[in-house]
């Protein structure tokens, strides 16, 4: 077991302050301190629930709003879950390009979970564990 401070932003939770500008300048405290987070943080673990074939909108504008170059060299970790099998790509179309952009070091293999995964928000599926 490795000793690690870790931390968990909900983007549901975080929306308020998020959303309050569409520029970083435009956040308020809270807003700016989520941010921090993540540009601070030694390593990632990002995870998105799959709409349209693509990550939510709200974490999309989560990372609009982080600098360009403060993930430079990061490594991230990609997951997300979606409605069926279909959706599994998101990972490599959508996700690892989003982070490529940053010149993050995505690890090479995400995780990916569907409704089968789950029993009673539980990780039940093989595959996942």
């Amino acid at each position: 077991r490795l000793l690690a401070d870790t931390g968990l932003i909900e983007i549901t939770e975080a929306a308020p302050s998020l959303f309050a500008g569409l520029s970083r300048g435009a956040l308020g405290a809270s807003g700016e301190a989520i941010i921090q987070r993540v540009e601070k943080a030694d390593l990632l673990v990002v995870g998105t629930p799959v709409y349209r074939a693509s990550y939510t909108g709200a974490l999309k504008h989560l990372f609009d709003l982080v600098d360009y170059r403060a993930l430079t060299g990061k490594t991230v970790l990609l997951a997300a879950t979606g409605g069926s099998p279909y959706h599994g790509l998101v990972l490599e179309h959508q996700l690892r390009p989003l982070f490529g952009f940053f010149g993050a070091v995505t690890v090479p293999t995400g995780v990916y979970g569907t409704p089968d995964d789950f029993v009673d928000g539980e990780i039940v599926g093989a595959a996942i564990i």
